[in-house]
């Protein structure tokens, strides 16, 4: 009878972890259960709050909840175009600074992990001689792309970088300093798959980004 127990518990437990949500070094469901609890320090409400105010003093640990955690919520949309932010690099052509500030914070409301308008508001705080609010852009920026960089090296389906927004993979390549080769291929329904320009620093000749999240969202 014991033995019957035992056995159980280990079948019991080899099917509750062969269905676990873990992606690349991202364990989905560990996420979602530390951002669903309003007792927890990762609570999603508590932790977007503290993110929209750029909180200065946010870990590594926390914008990885932050960035995973948003493809959880309702408001999810990894897909969303927006007339406004591609009206971001004209302004910038034309050094329309505080116009990139006012309608990127507006963009970023309803779409607060946008990294390519964040980082356009860092550089136009720069342009406007205001440091301090230009180093809090940058920060936030980098928070979020350092849990990107963390979730995987992009050099197989199995280690490939966990994106939850397709549009993140050229931020992703400009900043590991890596250049786009090449049409992408999307592979499984699963993977981005992207070859390399060489020689890098990288000695990379592809990446791969798993964006299995947008795509299931995309159906």
């Amino acid at each position: 009878m014991k033995r019957l127990f035992l056995l159980t518990a280990l079948c019991l437990s080899v099917f509750v972890n062969g269905h676990a949500q873990t992606i690349s070094k991202i364990n989905f469901d560990a996420i979602k259960t530390a951002i669903s609890s309003s007792k927890s320090k990762l609570y999603y409400p508590n932790l977007l709050k503290r993110y929209h105010a750029n909180d200065g003093t946010l870990t590594p640990e926390e914008y990885k909840h932050l960035y995973y955690g948003w493809v959880m919520q309702p408001g999810y949309s990894p897909y969303k175009g927006n007339d406004k932010a591609d009206a971001l690099n004209e302004m910038l052509l034309y050094e329309k600074f505080p116009e990139i500030v006012s309608t990127g914070k507006k963009i970023l409301a309803t779409d607060p992990f946008n990294m390519d308008v964040m980082y356009l508001i860092h550089m136009a705080y720069g342009e406007m001689n205001n440091q301090a609010e230009s180093k809090k852009w940058l920060v936030k920026f980098d928070g979020l792309m350092q849990a990107i960089k963390a979730s995987g090296n992009g050099r197989s389906p199995e280690t490939a970088v966990v994106l939850a927004a397709p549009r993140d993979e050229y931020m992703f390549l400009t900043v590991v300093g890596l250049r786009q080769n090449g049409p992408v291929q999307t592979i499984d329904n699963k993977y981005h798959l992207i070859n390399i320009k060489s020689p890098n620093k990288l000695n990379l000749t592809q990446v791969y980004f798993n964006i299995q999240k947008p795509l299931a969202k995309k159906k």
